[in-house]
């Protein structure tokens, strides 16, 4: 699933995971939608509904990886997810020229 960017051909596009289910999965793929939306991202991102396959307790979703670290459990801000999404784009070298190279995208 992805969720569109102002303008999708420029976005930086982050891969992530999603692990959760139900209601909680939703509202958290709305605010991470939405906090994207907010700074002109695409996301991608794998959701992932059998939590104990990656490892986590059911008491810990849903929640956020990257490169199968856990960002987030529960259900955070959308504010906290757009600080967040800033400070990891912030920190891809070519993320400011909008090109989709190599270095622009953070893999999961």
């Amino acid at each position: 699933m992805s969720a569109p960017g102002k303008n999708s051909s420029d976005a930086l596009r982050q891969k992530l995971t999603l692990v959760g289910s139900g209601e909680p999965l939703l509202r958290l793929e709305k605010r991470l939608a939405c906090a994207a939306a907010g700074l002109g991202l695409r996301l991608n991102y794998d959701v992932r509904r059998d939590h104990e396959a990656v490892g986590l307790a059911y008491a810990d979703t849903p929640a956020v990886l990257l490169g199968g670290q856990l960002v987030f459990s529960g259900l955070p801000r959308t504010e906290d997810l757009e600080a967040w999404l800033r400070k990891i784009t912030a920190a891809v070298p070519d993320a400011a020229d909008g090109k989709d190279s190599p270095g622009n995208s953070l893999k999961a």
